[in-house]
């Protein structure tokens, strides 16, 4: 693509000669000849490297070198000329991005399940895999705009028409949807995380609030404290829906947990309608609810979304039962909040036939206030913990367990001490009996653990099976 239309499309006003551009990065090491680079801030001292790779030009806030293009905001120009470079391919297809502190991936998941199911052709870009033509393990929850635009730019090509996508904090915060036309815009709940990152929760909570001006048509959880403030965003259009009241556009009742399924019943103005999906746990149901709302929005009938929702299995990671030859139940979560682990540690409460064994830990280098509350919880709703590691990274494991210690200091259940995330699994395999239900909470689908600066394997489920042998 030549030079000029992409600064036309960016609003930079620089002359220089027009040449032709086969690649944009703001990562100086991936520079080549061709390349244009955007320098984000605090990052000048990369210019150099940048421009010794072959890149043509440089895009920065203030005058970096002599071929250098002065812009307000390095990461919203970044993400306008990739958008342009990939001929704007969120304008070819509908576009919905999912926000929130817990729930994204399971909502996103399902979401894409109904629509592909219901004879859309839907991508789906993600924490855990991004479906386009073929599956491919995520890298990250949102992914850096070149290489979002260019998973876009393939959805449209193969004829795609929808497109289902997790907005994270840092994505937004760091602009890497900017600009970018959303059909739907979908609010799960807003609980403290990533303060490590966003310093304040405000900064968090407005981070999460950017998505929704350039949405057509905006889902909320009514139920959320902060539900007005994302009804009041800027969407053109607002749905909200409820577990509990009768005042949001949909509102669920009558929900029957089974062994084998969970049914509910979704009612609106001159609607009714049961859907029931082979998983158990009241924790699934407002994340069907925020898909099968964002698919009938979108023209998919509801017989369609009950239809769907009755052949799917779930998502890696998220209330995942691991099928083992036990007499107990064993469920592997991403929950590593303290909302998260309250959640799912209800939900398993009220279908635990025994006792309720947790085992889980904090990760290091993230929010360490975090930690102690998380203990607190685990200590309230479960019947034994067990306290591990989680991804230590460059943090003493035994400092991070002394937080989470320092909240369970009143606990009345048995609280148990395993370093080792292995010997941990293995010891809540050994102390479970019939009837009992242990969570493994924190990691989820990862299949590594982040010790020091080394990613090492560490795949649960196949922990479990050799525990088992």
């Amino acid at each position: 693509m030549k030079l000029s239309q992409l600064l036309f499309a960016a609003n930079i006003d620089y002359q220089a000669q027009d040449e032709h551009i086969d690649f944009i990065t703001d990562d100086s090491r991936k520079c080549r000849p061709g390349c244009l680079f955007v320098c984000r801030k605090n990052a000048e001292e990369y210019v150099q490297q940048a421009l010794e790779n072959g890149a043509v030009l440089v895009v920065g806030e203030k005058k970096l070198c002599e071929s250098c293009a002065v812009v307000e905001d390095a990461g919203k120009a970044y993400a306008i000329l990739c958008r342009e470079f990939f001929g704007r391919p969120d304008e070819e297809m509908k576009i919905i991005a999912v926000t929130g502190t817990n729930g994204k991936t399971s909502v996103s998941t399902i979401l894409h399940h109904i629509l592909t199911k219901s004879s859309r052709k839907c991508g789906l870009i993600g924490t855990v895999e991004n479906k386009l033509d073929t599956d491919q393990k995520a890298t990250m929850t949102t992914p850096d705009s070149f290489e979002l635009y260019s998973y876009l730019r393939k959805t449209a090509d193969i004829g795609f028409d929808h497109c289902v996508l997790e907005a994270s904090s840092q994505g937004l915060c760091q602009h890497r949807l900017y600009a970018m036309k959303f059909r739907t815009g979908i609010f799960t709940n807003l609980t403290e995380d990533h303060l490590d990152y966003h310093k304040t929760f405000e900064n968090y909570k407005n981070a999460k609030l950017s998505l929704f001006p350039d949405c057509d048509t905006a889902i909320i959880n009514y139920d959320d404290p902060y539900a007005k403030e994302f009804e009041k965003a800027g969407s053109r259009k607002v749905i909200t829906y409820s577990l509990t009241s009768d005042e949001a556009d949909f509102t669920v009742k009558n929900i029957v947990l089974k062994d084998d399924s969970t049914s509910f019943v979704l009612v609106a103005n001159n609607l009714i309608h049961t859907f029931t999906f082979p998983l158990k746990g009241e924790i699934w149901v407002r994340n069907a609810v925020e898909a099968i709302i964002a698919a009938f929005d979108m023209g998919v009938s509801l017989d369609e979304c009950s239809a769907a929702l009755r052949s799917f299995t779930g998502v890696k990671g998220r209330m995942e039962t691991v099928s083992a030859p036990v007499p107990y139940e064993i469920i592997i979560d991403y929950a590593h909040t303290e909302d998260a682990i309250k959640k799912v540690l209800l939900s398993l409460r009220r279908q635990c036939k025994g006792r309720l064994i947790t085992v889980f830990g904090c990760g290091g280098d993230r929010e360490k206030e975090k930690r102690s509350r998380m203990g607190k919880a685990v200590c309230s709703l479960s019947d034994m913990a067990v306290v591990t590691t989680d991804n230590p990274r460059n943090e003493d494991p035994l400092d991070i367990i002394d937080d989470i210690l320092a909240g369970m200091k009143q606990s009345r259940i048995p609280v148990y001490i395993k370093p080792d995330r292995r010997q941990a699994i293995a010891f809540a395999l050994k102390k479970a009996g019939n009837g009992d239900t242990i969570l493994i909470a924190g990691k989820g689908h990862e299949e590594y653990q982040i010790i020091g600066s080394e990613k090492l394997p560490f795949d649960e489920r196949e922990i479990i099976k050799e525990c088992l042998l």
